[in-house]
């Protein structure tokens, strides 16, 4: 109980708070996450705390501070993401909200408010002070602990004219940090799972599925009783959409399942619709794609998904196709009694 008093006094919270605004605050968004890698720098570096940045690409990094152990002990890895949302033209008028890099985060009383602050700059900002905390204690540990901050954790993947590592995501950082040489017996990841602890995660599958039509102007266009041979791909995407919207219904009633970190429910979401030409609405589309987002459980195999979803469209008799350009399994932590307990426990104390 000493050691945990000795820690504790160690953490000011109105730095922790300042700490968590300015990463909040700081415009880094996903794919070009480097000048918040560089403010994580550089804190670490003026707390005397040793630090590197992992450079990938010219503007995306990693960040990788380490508190020495004494020797003999299990090392620790807190690992959280410098990605939150996207920025740029196509938010803009995608989305039709607020950019949320440029929002950022405020205070008001003792809550801090905001998307940056919650996914997860204010995870990262606890786990910066847990390391000054522990260093300033002067408490010796045997293991290592290692913080990480990393680019590339939200969801992307490079699709169409959209190429290059820049749109990399899910996972994309941390897979670069582990295959070169920053592991640990043990990892701690700051998300937000509402105050729940886990050590299961869904994968993904990106699936682009497209129907061909035909270009015809507006007034040589026709519209047939039978939707499957109207010439308009957006028209025939409709019979798609609701497909894939029922199959989704019945996927998610037969993936989820109990497990000893609560139930677990894979969803699907439609994400993105593309065909035509915005200012150009004279012509009947000859295109049209959405881009379909399938979590899968561990042990799913994403392939078996690509099959399923394709005989989903393929009942719409429309000639869709399906492309999966995104897939990651899912994932489940073996070995997690340990920290798990300590976790418990050091959460009833706080």
């Amino acid at each position: 109980m000493m050691l945990e008093t000795d820690f504790a006094k160690h953490i000011d919270a109105e730095e922790l708070a300042a700490l968590a605004l300015r990463l909040a605050n700081t415009f880094s968004p996903a794919g070009h996450e480097q000048p918040l890698a560089e403010v994580v720098h550089s804190w670490f570096e003026q707390n005397g705390i040793p630090v590197r940045l992992q450079p990938i690409l010219p503007d995306r990094a990693n960040v990788v501070a380490v508190l020495q152990g004494t020797g003999g002990g299990a090392s620790l890895i807190f690992n959280s993401h410098l990605d939150t949302e996207v920025s740029g033209p196509e938010y803009d008028w995608g989305m039709a909200q607020p950019d949320i890099n440029k929002a950022g985060a405020h205070r008001e009383g003792n809550k801090l408010l905001g998307h940056t602050v919650l996914n997860d700059r204010g995870l990262m900002a606890t786990t910066m002070i847990t390391l000054k905390a522990l260093r300033d204690s002067g408490i010796g540990l045997r293991g290592d602990v290692i913080f990480t901050a990393v680019a590339g954790e939200t969801g992307s993947a490079p699709v169409d004219e959209y190429q290059g590592a820049n749109y990399d995501g899910k996972g994309f950082g941390s897979r670069f940090l582990i295959s070169h040489g920053v592991r640990a017996n043990y990892a701690l990841i700051a998300e937000t799972t509402d105050f729940g602890l886990s050590w299961i995660a869904c994968g993904a599958c990106y699936f682009k599925v497209v129907v061909a039509g035909r270009n015809m102007y507006t007034p040589r266009s026709f519209r047939p009783d039978d939707v499957r041979q109207h010439p308009n791909a957006i028209v025939k995407m409709a019979r798609v959409i609701e497909k894939v919207e029922a199959w989704a219904r019945q996927y998610v009633a037969s993936r989820s399942f109990e497990s000893a970190c609560g139930r677990v429910v894979p969803k699907v979401s439609i994400g993105a619709i593309r065909g035509g030409i915005p200012y150009r609405p004279n012509r009947t589309s000859p295109y049209c794609a959405i881009y379909v987002d399938v979590r899968i459980v561990p042990g799913d195999d994403p392939l078996r998904v690509q099959r399923e979803l394709q005989s989903v469209v393929d009942s719409a008799e429309v000639g869709a196709r399906v492309e999966m350009f995104l897939a990651r399994n899912g994932a489940e932590g073996t070995n997690v009694e340990r920290l798990a307990a300590v976790v418990r426990r050091c959460y009833k104390q706080v």
